[in-house]
């Protein structure tokens, strides 16, 4: 460690930034969040996001049974969002360089270029236990047996 307190969790989040149609606007969403305890958990799970907002946005040509081998192609010449997801997902080294980042304390974030907008997967460590508020009925108020 790097003589800080160790993480008690840690937060992550994979968001879309892009223009909106028509407004001119840059704006952000949200497209998933988690929290753990484990570092092992959260780059899991960060991982498994980007295959799967890449399989959703354009099918692994690798897998799909209707995609024939002429219709593959070699090389992009434009940012491709789905295979960066991809690529960063499925590399040994990314994994290991983000593994040893998250469990030092420090924060994560990978950005990935698409044509219209870019993916951000972060992740950040929690130092202090994240508080739960349980829903408390008002005062006077008989909770009902529906």
């Amino acid at each position: 460690m790097n003589g800080r307190a160790e993480p008690t969790g840690y937060r992550c989040e994979v968001r879309a930034e892009g223009l909106v149609y028509g407004t001119g606007r840059t704006l952000p969403y949200v497209l998933g969040t988690f929290r753990t305890i484990s570092p092992v958990l959260a780059l899991r799970w960060i991982r498994s996001e980007a295959r799967r907002i890449a399989d959703r946005l354009d099918p692994d040509p690798r897998q799909s049974a209707w995609v024939r081998p002429f219709m593959r192609v070699p090389h992009v010449p434009v940012p491709d969002g789905p295979t960066g997801l991809r690529a960063w997902a499925d590399d040994p080294h990314s994994e290991r360089v983000a593994r040893e980042r998250i469990k030092s304390g420090d924060p994560l974030s990978v950005v990935i270029p698409d044509m219209d907008c870019r993916y951000t997967l972060s992740v950040w460590p929690e130092m202090e236990p994240t508080r739960v508020r349980l829903h408390q009925p008002r005062p006077g108020r008989q909770p009902t047996g529906r």
